[in-house]
């Protein structure tokens, strides 16, 4: 009796592992962009903590919303890390390789910059169409989909003391409407922002 017991509760495991495997390989991950961050400079750390998204961005499916609010949630593809982190580390690898300053999303022990980001937006805009759907609502742009990026900084010294903070904004143009072309797109506006990003950083400011 027990030995019957012991097969069949086999035999429901190693049918929930084919059926987790199957469902896996129909999965596509994603990331954020960003180059091989290389530290040249000895100047203060950038602690850049997990980013603020909004709440419809909070899983780990790839998430299309467009400009008046209508999600679309892609269920077979993923981000390949919780889209908070992904933000911020790959936002601390760009500016790292712009600027050659060490960043790390752990607090460091010594006196350190504080950079706080918060995702306003990361939308997909779409031209007017002759229908009103999910994916075919008047938009800002008047003649291609395009997928826009706004995201407000607040950079502060380890003890608090604010020194900048402001909301950028970037938009690409997207080929088609799928999740490989909104990741590249959004890669790219955070590849421009981080850009913007380090004209408001001291230690780069007084190094020129």
């Amino acid at each position: 009796m027990r030995s019957r017991a012991l097969l069949l509760s086999l035999t429901v495991l190693l049918s929930g592992c084919i059926i987790f495997d199957k469902k896996s390989e129909a999965v596509t991950f994603h990331q954020l962009a960003s180059p091989t961050a290389v530290t040249t400079r000895s100047g203060p750390t950038l602690y850049v903590p997990r980013a603020i998204i909004p709440s419809a961005l909070r899983r780990p499916n790839v998430v299309l919303i467009d400009d008046t609010g209508w999600v679309r949630i892609e269920d077979a593809h993923r981000w390949i890390s919780p889209l908070d982190r992904a933000v911020s580390e790959a936002a601390g690898r760009h500016l790292t390789s712009l600027t050659g300053l060490p960043s790390s999303m752990q607090s460091p022990a010594e006196e350190h910059l504080v950079l706080l980001l918060t995702v306003d937006k990361m939308e997909v805009f779409t031209p007017a169409g002759p229908e009103r759907s999910i994916f075919s609502i008047p938009g800002t742009t008047p003649n291609t989909d395009t997928a826009t990026l706004q995201i407000t900084f607040r950079l502060e010294k380890s003890d608090g003391t604010l020194l900048a903070t402001k909301t950028l904004s970037q938009s690409r143009p997207l080929k088609e409407r799928s999740p490989n072309t909104f990741a590249q797109a959004q890669s790219a506006n955070l590849a421009a922002i981080s850009a913007e990003l380090v004209k408001f950083l001291p230690a780069t400011a007084s190094s020129k």
